[in-house]
């Protein structure tokens, strides 16, 4: 158990490297599975004689995407006046591996020192990394609703209305139970042990999104920033599968890329390795595109997404490990609160 929830960054080399042969074995293996589904051949025809200028194009995608996150993440940390003492280098480090996903191992630890190391609490670092999955899942729906809203008045019949219905409404029921729940509750389970101290942190989090949809221009980086990335990511699938030969509306592709975010490569397992893989072909599927195209468009985009990033998050390790040395010498929660903390003001 010690090994499995050890951090990343603790590991040494050949550990890193075990790690790296899992996340192959994973995606091969769930590659393998889909294209099982999809049929064999067909896929394999796919990849042999793609439309290979459409390649290239996926992946400036998937850069444009990492300039968007970059913003977002540097936009986050400075929600109500939050820390921010972090260099650029070190923030580039941070971003490059939660972009990745490989060395974020769910997210929290990577966040939570480089936060500590800008300057947060530790309460409020808990907060903000809670605020970041948060931003990054609910921004999410943005493209999502607004995809769902266009299908549903064009009357298109892919993709199907049980997916553009629960996505043209769920997400504004959601954020208005979210908010009134932060804005009842969060005082009273501030600084609460066990379950409720965590339900405090997860609503101060509501809160500070709040903050940030009631004052869109203050925190224009962040939100445009997240949407930016997002919809970079989508428009990277939506290329790979131009290059099988399979030109997909633009709302299946958005519905069906956010119904199968059940993790983000941020807070899945190995950067997403396999999980992503066997999500994201069925609701293409769903959406309209043909299996054999759905299938060969996702292992293409996945490729760009997973693995690319990852020779840059390992050159990265070094400058995150100096930062969480840097955090770990921090004064404790009771020694350093700042007064009028982001997080804790009503």
């Amino acid at each position: 158990m010690r090994w499995l929830s050890l951090h990343h960054l603790d590991r040494n080399l050949p550990e890193l490297g075990g790690l790296v042969l899992l996340a192959a074995a994973l995606f091969l293996a769930s590659a393998a599975g889909m294209s099982y589904v999809a049929g064999f051949h067909a896929v394999w025809d796919l990849l042999r004689h793609p439309v290979w200028w459409w390649l290239p194009v996926s992946v400036a995608a998937v850069a444009a995407s990492f300039v968007g996150y970059y913003f977002a993440y540097r936009g986050i940390g400075k929600v109500e006046g939050g820390p921010d003492d972090l260099s650029t280098p070190d923030r580039l480090a941070v971003v490059t591996a939660g972009f990745g996903g490989f060395l974020a191992h769910g997210g929290q630890k990577l966040d939570l020192f480089a936060l500590r190391a800008a300057g947060a609490s530790e309460r409020e670092a808990h907060v903000r990394v809670v605020l970041i999955a948060g931003l990054e899942h609910g921004l999410l729906t943005v493209p999502g609703t607004a995809a769902a809203i266009a299908a549903l008045a064009q009357g298109l019949k892919r993709p199907p209305k049980d997916f553009t219905i629960p996505w043209a409404v769920g997400p504004a029921i959601g954020f208005a139970i979210a908010f009134w729940a932060a804005s009842r509750y969060r005082d009273r389970l501030r600084d609460r042990d066990g379950w409720r101290g965590k339900t405090g942190v997860l609503l101060d989090a509501i809160h500070l999104i709040g903050v940030m949809f009631r004052r869109p221009l203050a925190h224009a980086p962040a939100l445009l920033g997240m949407v930016f990335f997002w919809i970079s990511d989508m428009f990277a699938l939506w290329a790979a599968m131009q290059a099988f030969g399979f030109r997909m509306n633009g709302a299946g592709v958005v519905i069906a890329f956010g119904t199968a975010m059940i993790v983000t490569r941020r807070t899945g397992p190995l950067g997403g390795a396999g999980i992503l893989m066997c999500a994201l072909p069925p609701t293409l599927w769903q959406c309209g595109a043909p299996w054999p195209a759905a299938v060969a468009g996702t292992i293409a985009w996945r490729f760009f997404t997973l693995w690319l990033p990852m020779p840059l998050s390992f050159a990265a390790i070094p400058r995150l490990r100096a930062l969480g040395g840097r955090a770990e010498h921090r004064p404790a929660e009771g020694a350093e609160r700042r007064e009028e903390e982001p997080a804790l003001p009503s």
